[in-house]
């Protein structure tokens, strides 16, 4: 079923609507009380008084909004190039929105905002421009695995202070994604924020409706509803749909997957773990060595070299070879973070396909899935001793919509690039509930670019070098020694 184009307009509309309350003034009334005789030749006149409610005294944060001038200064906000945070072609309505609203805060706060994402050098001079106090902006973007060697290098301002004397909050869930604000603090600093995205950061499932229509696979949706979209479940799909030609060449798989760590990642979230984590006491642990995560490896090592259904990318392709497969028909269930949905909404895909949570790993009794952060938004340590103002400005802008929730931007920005109202269902419960689940730190702890690293690990297994117990055995104590020195100056402080 092609996506109700005149359901998602009509919440598009509702959304995206003002409201105004209509609110009653209060009456004066004339009230007569028994008054002494005067004492003196003055004649006593009687006045009605007017009932005021009290008025609230102004939160910490609003007196501080209310005091805000920056005097006409110029505020950067200054994004990666080709991030698509600046509405250069007039399309993106949540963007065109933010743009109206940053005018409104000019004009509130006295300030002129700039937007930037020219710096061809971006990445490449981050430390040292702000090293040398001149940044490219004073908001400003980062990924997730540049977060611990820029505080080290003392180019991210510590935000605390700032949010003590300002009173921002940034466990309020419907401004600020809680994921960034928790696994950005480190040695009791806190160091990055964002607003929560309106999409899914971790990898999830899709599948190709016709391929399962054709070979008469069931229904994910009511496997999912039923819980039965399992491992089991999946293991039984893949082998039915894995079409082999004579010489034993696959024309179509029953299973794909972005990269290695893609798959490997989400089995082990979907068992209730993940690849490395943080402990009770804030210690990084490569939990993938344990048992939870031995499952995932075992079963990711049981679809590509035993039961060989799954179609790979050891790195040796380019990014997007696999999604391409699933794109022109030949998988029938991917793995894949968002990359798959864009694409198949920007080429189009011709078959219709669905979208489903990770299928449920044997440890656990409910569809889990972890997060990451992505991106995150910090200030340059140049801009510290303002960063009261700036958060107070940010604090504005991230601001809900009226009448909007965060349901309406997950459909607002994603809503055209599913096919059904199921999975813009599932794709938006993912969306809205990753941010407070289990998170990933291979990322953050660059065990993906490391040596041994979970890419290097995987293709040991898929090469036959090994099962993944023998690997795990032979690397696990050099990973944990990595994860170790990479937290050894920051601790993780996060709650």
């Amino acid at each position: 079923m092609k996506i109700l184009n005149k359901n998602t307009k009509k919440m598009w509309a509702t959304s995206l609507s003002v409201m105004f309350l209509l609110t009653g003034c209060g009456t004066t009334q004339n009230v007569e009380t028994a008054t002494p005789a005067p004492t003196d030749d003055k004649v006593v006149t009687q006045e009605a008084e007017k009932s005021e409610e009290p008025t609230e005294p102004l939160s910490k944060t609003d007196q501080a909004k209310a005091d805000l001038d920056f005097g006409g200064e110029t505020i950067v906000f200054c994004y990666p190039p080709g991030y698509g945070m600046i509405d250069t072609d007039g399309t993106s309505v949540s963007l065109a929105r933010r743009d109206a609203k940053m005018k409104e805060l000019e004009e509130k706060y006295n300030v002129k905002i700039l937007q930037r994402d020219d710096a061809s050098t971006y990445w490449e001079n981050m430390v040292t421009s702000i090293a040398s106090g001149s940044p490219e902006g004073h908001i400003m973007v980062a990924q997730e695995r540049q977060l611990l060697s820029w505080v080290e290098a003392g180019a991210v301002a510590d935000l605390t202070a700032a949010m003590e004397k300002t009173g921002v909050d940034f466990t309020d869930t419907e401004k600020y994604s809680q994921i960034v604000r928790k696994y950005s603090s480190y040695n009791n600093g806190q160091y990055g924020f964002s607003d929560p995205a309106p999409y899914v950061s971790q990898a999830y499932w899709f599948y190709n409706k016709r391929i399962f229509e054709e070979m008469q696979l069931g229904d994910p949706y009511e496997m999912v509803e039923n819980k039965e979209w399992t491992w089991d479940k999946v293991t039984e799909i893949a082998q039915k749909a894995t079409k082999r030609k004579s010489d034993g060449t696959i024309e179509q798989y029953g299973l794909g997957t972005m990269m290695l760590t893609d798959l490997l990642g989400s089995l082990c979230q979907s068992n209730g773990t993940n690849m490395a984590t943080f402990n009770d006491e804030g210690k990084a642990v490569l939990t993938l060595a344990e048992a939870k995560g031995m499952k995932a490896f075992e079963q990711m090592s049981d679809w590509l070299f035993k039961d060989k259904v799954a179609l790979f990318n050891d790195g040796s392709l380019d990014w997007d070879a696999t999604i391409n497969d699933f794109i022109n028909g030949n998988v029938a269930i991917m793995c894949g973070t968002n990359p798959v949905l864009n694409t198949a909404k920007g080429t189009p895909m011709a078959d219709d396909f669905g979208i489903v949570p990770p299928p449920m790993g044997p440890d656990v009794t409910n569809y889990t899935m972890g997060g990451s952060m992505g991106q995150f938004y910090f200030i340059p340590k140049t801009y510290e001793d303002m960063a009261d103002k700036l958060l107070l400005l940010i604090d504005d802008l991230y601001e809900l919509p009226e009448g909007m929730t965060r349901a309406d931007t997950v459909a607002e920005s994603y809503a055209t690039h599913v096919r059904d109202e199921q999975s813009l269902k599932y794709y938006t419960d993912m969306a809205l509930n990753f941010d407070t689940s289990v998170y990933e730190i291979a990322i953050i702890a660059g065990l993906d670019w490391s040596s041994p690293s979970i890419m290097e690990v995987c293709n040991k297994v898929i090469k036959g070098e090994g099962t993944p117990a023998d690997v795990m055995e032979q690397n696990k104590v050099q990973m944990q020694t990595l994860l170790d020195d990479k937290f050894n100056a920051l601790k993780f402080t996060g709650k």
